[in-house]
C-alpha cells in the first residue's frame, strides 16, 4: 500500500503549475531496493535541494515514535568521497541537516541516510546508516522533462520548475540567446574550436545520460556540450563494470560504451566464468595442437618409409 502525498503549487499567468509529488511506501526494505521500488514506481528516491524542502517533506510524512524512519536520495561510495544527490549529482547539505554528531560513519560503511520525522529534537534531521538497514522509502515523481527548457537545465522547487540558462542564453525557457557582441564580458557558451561566441554556429550536444542501475551519474557543469565530461560511481556493494568516465565529442557522441554497476557477487562469478572458458580454451588448443603435430609426424614417417630411398632390390 502506497500512501500518496500529492500537492499542487504555485500559478502561473496561463494557470497553475506542478511541482513534484512525494510518495512513501509502508514496507520496509534496504536503500538498494529502495531506490529500486522507486524508479520502477515513481521517478526516484527523494531528492532535497534547500533546507524549505526538508521542512516541507517532513510536515507531510507521518511521524514515527522509533526507528525505522525514512530512506532519502542521498549516499556516498567511499568514505572520503562528498555525499551526492541520486539523478542530479548535487553535492547539497544544509547547515543544519546533520543530527547531532552525524554523520559518525559508526560502522565504517554508513553510505546511506535516513530522515527523523518525529516530534524529537532531531525531527527533520539526517543520520547516515548502514546501507542494507530496512528503512521506508520515500520517492518522488518529477515535473521536470526534456522539453521543458530550451537551453538549460530545469529544477524543481516547492513553488514549481523553473530553468537555470546555460551560458549565453536567458528567458523563462532559456530560449533566448544573451546577445553580448560589443562589450568586454562577453561569454561564449563553448570552447569548441571554430564555434562563434557571437550567435553564430553552437557547439552539438550529447544526449543526455540516465544514471546507472544502482550507482550515480556526474557531469562536468551540468551540460552535455562539447569537451564536457561524466563520471560513474556506483553505491556501496556494487562494482563499476566499464569506463568510470565518458566525453561529449564533437560529433555529438559519447565516447566509449555505457558502464554498468554490478554487485561483487556476481563480478566474481563473471571473472571465474571468464577464468574458466581460459583455461578450456587453452586445453582444447594444446590438445588440437598436439594432435596436428601427431598427424604431420605420422604423414612424414609414411613418406619416409615409401620413399624411394628405402625400397628393397632383388
Amino acid at each position: 500500500m502506497t500512501w500518496t502525498l500529492l500537492f499542487i503549487l504555485g500559478s502561473s499567468l496561463t494557470g497553475f503549475t506542478f511541482s513534484w509529488t512525494y510518495h512513501h511506501m509502508s514496507n520496509t526494505m534496504n536503500w538498494t531496493q529502495a531506490r529500486h521500488q522507486c524508479q520502477a514506481r515513481f521517478t526516484d528516491l527523494v531528492v532535497i535541494q534547500s533546507q524549505e524542502e526538508n521542512d516541507y517533506l517532513v510536515s507531510v510524512l507521518p511521524n514515527r515514535t522509533s526507528s525505522p524512519y525514512y530512506w532519502i536520495g542521498i549516499t556516498k561510495t567511499h568514505t572520503k568521497e562528498p555525499w551526492r544527490w541520486v539523478g542530479n549529482n548535487s553535492t547539497w547539505i544544509g547547515e543544519r541537516s546533520w543530527a547531532a554528531n552525524e554523520p559518525n560513519n559508526n560502522h565504517t560503511t554508513e553510505f546511506c541516510v535516513e530522515i527523523y520525522v518525529n516530534h524529537g529534537k532531531n525531527r527533520g534531521k539526517w543520520n547516515d546508516e548502514k546501507c542494507s538497514n530496512k528503512k521506508y522509502p520515500v520517492c518522488y515523481r518529477a515535473q521536470c522533462n526534456e522539453s521543458v527548457c530550451d537551453r538549460g537545465r530545469c529544477r524543481e522547487t516547492i513553488g514549481g520548475t523553473a530553468c537555470v540558462c546555460e551560458p549565453g542564453f536567458m528567458g523563462h525557457r532559456c530560449q533566448t540567446e544573451n546577445d553580448t557582441r560589443g562589450t568586454n564580458d562577453s561569454v561564449s557558451c563553448t570552447s569548441e574550436p571554430g564555434v562563434k561566441a557571437d550567435g553564430g554556429q553552437t557547439a552539438p550536444e550529447c544526449p543526455r545520460l540516465p544514471p546507472p542501475e544502482n550507482g550515480s551519474l556526474r557531469c562536468s557543469g551540468g551540460n552535455h556540450t562539447f569537451n564536457s565530461s561524466c563520471r560513474y560511481a556506483c553505491v556501496g556493494g556494487f562494482l563499476l563494470i566499464g569506463p568510470s568516465t565518458v566525453t561529449c565529442g564533437s560529433t555529438g557522441s559519447w565516447s566509449g560504451p555505457r558502464p554498468t554497476c554490478a554487485s561483487y557477487k556476481h563480478a566474481l562469478m563473471a571473472v571465474a566464468a571468464c577464468g574458466a572458458f581460459a583455461v578450456l580454451s587453452c586445453i582444447c588448443f594444446c590438445l588440437m595442437k598436439h594432435k596436428r603435430r601427431k598427424k604431420l609426424a605420422q604423414v612424414r614417417q609414411y613418406d619416409e618409409d615409401t620413399s624411394p630411398a628405402h625400397e628393397v632390390h632383388e
